[in-house]
């Protein structure tokens, strides 16, 4: 299949110099200005395949205050620019985010008169946690999105394309000017994105890039612009089945392998993780989660958002009396789910840490060899450290008040805990470089953490 035709995942350009460190998340190929040193943290992106169209999400995450901000994205001809929120990013990753519960204790039944408590359950679930410009280079538009200026530029000189971007303000060092040269000598266009003058940090949201027809790949080169010795990168796919790479190794983690620790209530996830990354130095990528998926699951939960609460979704802006948070919203669904079979839909994550040695090449993704789920629950079998102690229950006599429960024959359901935190409710098995809950996003935690990104004083990941 043909190249896709827009990515957010390039160049993110700083204009002007900031006065504190910068920290970028899903941000794409990071260069930042001639007297800056920052490098890309991070990518979180969303890729959504129908038979009529494709579009890409980026999350954006800066700290910092730049005058001006600015990407520049590969495409193949004209594409459309939305904006999206936080809060989608938000819900994918609750909803797909690794889970791991300890083993049963296998403790002895409760007495009768306790209700029958078997006791045997699982101590616990820890969550895994981018004018006629001349001199060889078209505009193809121009327009504002929301704070940010836009405009699709096209060129068969890549030495005209250059000049053009280091004339308006988009700093290209001597190592990203080869992968320019390179696209463009493959007919890609490009997109050109900057923060309206004006515009602060705080104003940067998700963008998303939709193209005409059905493609599959990536084109990861322009990633490794900016970034360190390693990419982290998660990909949520909605698509007609499961996908996968196909161009890169890929792996998943197997429940045998889980091993949870009791003192430390934890697990040896993110271990495996790390070493199955190093072990193919850091080429390969993780099946996180796959999973055929109804829409309205999200879709509920998004309008619930911005029902209840549109001021704090991350969706319309207070500026903008044209556009309404579930106008904005309904847009970004349609982009989402539009196109695909409901019956035939999928969700699939994918997350790598790729050494820039492997962004030598574009990510090809295409439908799994085996449309076989992908669970992100694991039930650990093997322990190690000391295990919570089992109850133990005083004689049941007529009258006696039990504690939790009704008078002769009410349940227990204390907490097992040691004392070390290895009770009920575990500490959480880190997946990614900060940890991710399992629980149920709520409206105000939500409305919360979106008003937390949206300052940007923090990465989120």
């Amino acid at each position: 299949m043909k190249l896709f035709h827009a990515i957010f995942l390039s160049l993110p350009l700083v204009a002007a110099a900031v006065t504190n460190t910068r920290d970028a998340a899903a941000c794409g190929g990071c260069i930042p200005p001639q007297d800056e040193s920052t490098q890309v943290t991070g990518h979180r992106m969303i890729f959504s395949v129908s038979q009529t169209s494709t579009t890409l999400w980026d999350q954006i995450e800066y700290s910092g205050d730049p005058t001006s901000f600015a990407w520049i994205l590969p495409i193949k001809g004209q594409v459309e620019v939305g904006l999206s929120s936080d809060a989608v990013f938000s819900v994918l990753s609750e909803r797909t985010a690794t889970s791991v519960a300890a083993p049963p204790l296998n403790c002895p039944p409760a007495p009768s008169c306790w209700g029958g408590w078997e006791g045997n359950g699982s101590a616990g679930a820890g969550g895994a946690g981018g004018d006629a410009a001349g001199g060889g280079v078209d505009v193809i538009t121009q327009e504002v999105v929301g704070p940010y200026e836009t405009v699709q530029l096209s060129s068969s000189d890549p030495g005209a394309l250059k000049d053009w971007l280091t004339t308006n303000g988009y700093n290209i060092s001597a190592d990203v000017g080869p992968i320019i040269d390179a696209y463009v000598g493959e007919g890609f266009d490009f997109l050109a994105l900057k923060l309206v003058p004006g515009q602060g940090v705080s104003s940067m949201r998700p963008v998303r890039i939709t193209t005409l027809g059905a493609s599959t790949t990536l084109p990861l080169r322009m990633v490794a612009a900016g970034t360190g010795a390693f990419a982290p990168m998660t990909l949520w796919v909605f698509a007609e089945g499961r996908y996968e790479t196909k161009n890169f190794s890929s792996f998943q983690i197997n429940t045998t392998d889980i091993v949870w620790n009791w003192d430390a209530g934890d697990s040896n996830y993110a271990t495996l993780k790390e070493d199955a990354f190093k072990a193919a130095n850091n080429s390969t990528w993780l099946n996180q989660y796959a999973q055929p998926t109804s829409p309205w699951d999200i879709r509920g939960r998004l309008e619930q958002l911005v029902s209840f609460l549109p001021d704090q979704s991350g969706y319309g802006d207070p500026k903008d009396g044209y556009v309404t948070a579930n106008e904005e919203l309904q847009a970004d669904l349609e982009k989402l789910f539009g196109g695909i079979n409901e019956s035939e839909l999928w969700l699939t994550r994918i997350n790598a840490e790729l050494a820039r040695a492997s962004l030598n090449k574009d990510l090809a993704l295409g439908a799994a060899t085996e449309q076989k789920p992908v669970s992100n629950f694991f039930q650990a079998t093997k322990a190690v450290g000391t295990p919570p102690t089992c109850p133990e229950y005083p004689p049941c006599e007529p009258g006696t008040q039990i504690p939790g429960g009704d008078q002769n024959g009410g349940a227990w359901w204390g907490n097992l805990g040691d004392g070390k935190g290895n009770g009920s409710s575990s500490s959480s098995c880190a997946v990614s470089s900060s940890s991710e809950t399992t629980a149920a996003l709520g409206l105000l935690g939500a409305a919360l953490g979106l008003s937390v990104a949206r300052r940007r004083s923090a990465r989120r990941k």
